[in-house]
């Protein structure tokens, strides 16, 4: 199966995930699960997908695609460029959702 590729420039979900454990942000049983982007699995059209129990990060092919299923998520997902973030399966205190989105921007 293959991928949409990520866009160049753009941090892969592993990357974001590193980023937050540097921050000291939990980021507790990393998988990935970007097999879950494509249409065998949840077919959301994601290029990487990697989920921990705090938060879930997809990385999409382009910000149209990103913007869609962000919107999809609504109060739950917070999008920065083509990289959604998650809460819904992980129940993200609201308090916490703030600090990983800081470090979410300040990767780009």
């Amino acid at each position: 199966m293959k991928l949409p590729v990520k866009p160049t420039g753009t941090p892969g979900a592993r990357q974001v995930v590193d980023a937050f454990k540097a921050a000291g942000l939990k980021v507790p049983n990393p998988r990935d699960r970007s097999v879950d982007c494509g249409p065998d699995g949840l077919g959301l059209g994601c290029s990487e997908l990697v989920a921990t129990d705090a938060v879930t990060v997809y990385v999409f092919p382009d910000e149209t695609s990103a913007g869609e299923i962000a919107e999809t998520w609504g109060g739950q997902s917070f999008r920065r460029g083509t990289v959604v973030l998650n809460y819904l399966e992980a129940k993200t205190p609201a308090a916490d959702r703030a600090r990983y989105e800081k470090v979410l921007t300040s990767l780009r």
